[in-house]
Parts: C-alpha cells; structure tokens; sequence
C-alpha cells in the first residue's frame, strides 16, 4: 500500500529481551503503550520500533509471547 512501510523483523519489539510497558487505565483495564525496556545486557529504555545489536528471537514456547 502506498505510503506504508514494512517493518523489519529484527526490531526490539520482536525480541526475547524486550518488556512491553502497559498503562492502567481503571480496574482490570490495561493498555499496552509503544515503550518498553530492554533487559540485555544491562536495563535500557526502548521503543518497540527500534533495532538493537544485542536482538534474539522470541522462543515459541516462550509464555510471555503473544
């Protein structure tokens, strides 16, 4: 589609070492937000459209991953 742009694959928000922020809203309601932090190999900051030297792939076993 026009305008639009593929993300790649290797990006922080797919990755086993990344933690998705999500905000409470009210009872029982979160919202996930675009932020997160990185626990490899040191606490970071990161946005989930970001790309990292230190990306892994989520492990499809993995219960954290959707």
């Amino acid at each position: 589609m026009k305008g639009w742009q593929t993300l790649p694959e290797e990006r922080c928000g797919n990755c086993k070492h990344f933690r998705k922020h999500y905000l409470h809203l009210y009872k029982d309601c979160y919202r996930a937000t675009d932020y997160g932090h990185c626990v490899h190999p040191r606490l970071k900051n990161r946005r989930a459209q970001e790309n990292c030297p230190h990306w892994t792939a989520k492990d499809k076993e993995d219960p954290r991953s959707p």
